[in-house]
């Protein structure tokens, strides 16, 4: 059962990314990332709040492993229903770290990543879940690695800027 929904899940992110480029959204250039990374302590001027959280991966007993924090910016358009987001990842060990960034449209998310100190770089699509009651966000996405592909978990809160 849970194969049959991974590969309709995986179907209707495949179908949803035209969709997605079809859009008008605001173009954030990889480049444009990678050399100009954000800094937790210098706020953007295009912010409109930030994330903090973990990111995870489910183990054999369906328990969450935490591998590492993230940190980002997000930008709202659209409404509180579409925006981007430019961001930092440390795993918990401190050995890896890195950038990430992309839109999301209502819950679905599309992004990139990369690990400082070499040339792997990877995409993203997820799906989220925000709750404004408690400023939360949980998230599951497939992520491409040069030769593979895996589910990671995030769980973070948000603040909005006034």
């Amino acid at each position: 059962m849970k194969k049959i929904l991974a590969i309709i899940l995986a179907g209707i992110f495949i179908v949803s990314i035209p969709a997605a480029a079809s859009l008008n959204l605001p173009r954030i250039s990889r480049r444009q990332i990678l050399d100009k990374p954000i800094v937790t302590t210098d706020v953007p001027d295009w912010a409109d709040g930030n994330i903090t959280g973990v990111y995870a991966m489910k183990n054999e007993t369906g328990e969450y492993e935490i591998l590492g924090n993230i940190f980002a910016y997000y930008h709202l358009f659209w409404g509180n229903s579409s925006g981007y987001y430019v961001g930092l990842w440390e795993s918990s060990d401190g050995n890896q770290s890195g950038q990430f960034s992309g839109w999301f449209f209502y819950q679905i998310m599309l992004g990139y990543y990369n690990t400082t100190g070499s040339n792997e770089t990877g995409g993203f699509i997820g799906l989220m879940k925000v709750n404004e009651s408690d400023m939360t966000i949980k998230s599951v996405a497939i992520v491409t690695g040069e030769d593979d592909y895996f589910i990671r978990y995030a769980s973070c809160t948000y603040t909005k800027f006034e």
